[in-house]
């Protein structure tokens, strides 16, 4: 599974301990890429689980270019706007929170400097932020929330189409991915006859046109007046004007590829960079805390570069000093 750092499996619950062991130490820089979901309606013809479903076979793709570790923590996510449509989970922010900051907090004991979050859901967007920002602080690792390619054609076509149609979800963008990650779940006999679901009042609609002068202001009242939960949007569960029977898998491939070169791109050359003084660790336990919690009983065992060992003259006890 791992061959002097060099992975031939990348789900962490699919290593050994032995091989999890040699690829944190063979690695010039291991990193792990965790993935985030959610368990929630999807309108008629996406499956609940589209969310992470997707975002799993994502990582799993740019983990496999790049040496990394991928980690998909928990399938539900943060989605209380979605529950009045049947079959969505959520959690509290304060579950999906400390979820996250468990799953960071594990690693970062056993050593991994490097995190890469990858959001698939918008409603988890804030809770991701966050458990990166204190995850920094508190455990001192590097983490990362990349987004992009945001200046390609195909990217900057997507995004005048999400600003002029509410192209967010269970739309034409989200089910050419669908088809392009998982078409055996894609129901499109389910649109024949398809209508506009849509229930934003006309004067809001109007703040929908990436055209305006007033753009700028008016795209931000937007977010603050649009309903806050899905039934307050949309008769379906669809977050979009136009019609998602347009989906292509060319368009969801293209999206795909360009996603994935983008983050294999960001994480090759974050690998390349030496790990600055904020994250380094006294001790080669990797638990960042150790030597505030336990001085010289730390739990790198004696043997981290914190401790320099000099044989007594009894032969019995050794020297401990602390840089």
């Amino acid at each position: 599974m791992s061959n002097n750092g060099v992975l031939s499996r990348f789900w962490l619950w699919e290593l050994t301990r032995p091989a999890f062991e040699d690829w944190l130490a063979n690695d010039p820089a291991p990193t792990v890429v965790i993935g985030i979901g959610a368990i929630e309606q999807h309108a008629v013809h996406l499956p609940l689980g589209c969310d992470s479903i997707g975002v799993a076979k994502f990582i799993h793709d740019v983990a496999e270019k790049t040496n990394s570790v991928c980690l998909h923590p928990t399938w539900a996510g943060y989605s209380p706007h979605h529950m009045e449509f049947a079959g969505t989970v959520t959690y509290s922010h304060e579950t999906l929170l400390n979820i996250l900051l468990d799953t960071l907090r594990s690693l970062s004991y056993h050593g991994v400097k490097r995190f890469v979050l990858i959001n698939y859901h918008g409603g988890n967007e804030n809770i991701m932020n966050l458990a990166a920002q204190i995850a920094k602080r508190e455990y001192r690792v590097m983490v990362a929330t990349p987004h992009g390619p945001n200046n390609t054609e195909l990217s900057k076509k997507i995004k005048e189409r999400m600003q002029r149609y509410l192209e967010v979800h269970s739309c034409a963008r989200e089910t050419s991915y669908a088809l392009r990650y998982f078409p055996e779940l894609v129901e499109m006999w389910r649109l024949e006859g398809w209508e506009n679901p849509t229930l934003i009042p006309d004067y809001l609609q109007e703040f929908m046109n990436p055209d305006r002068k007033d753009y700028e202001i008016v795209s931000q009242l937007f977010n603050s007046m649009i309903g806050p939960d899905t039934h307050d949007i949309t008769t379906t569960g669809q977050y979009s004007l136009n019609d998602p029977r347009a989906a292509t898998v060319e368009e969801g491939d293209a999206m795909a590829k360009e996603a994935t070169d983008f983050l294999v791109e960001f994480i090759n050359t974050w690998k390349k960079l030496p790990t600055p003084p904020a994250f380094k660790d006294a001790c080669g336990c990797g638990d960042p805390n150790c030597h505030e919690e336990h001085g010289d009983e730390c739990g790198c065992g004696g043997e981290g570069p914190c401790h320099d060992h000099e044989d007594a003259e009894d032969g019995d006890d050794h020297e401990h000093r602390h840089d």
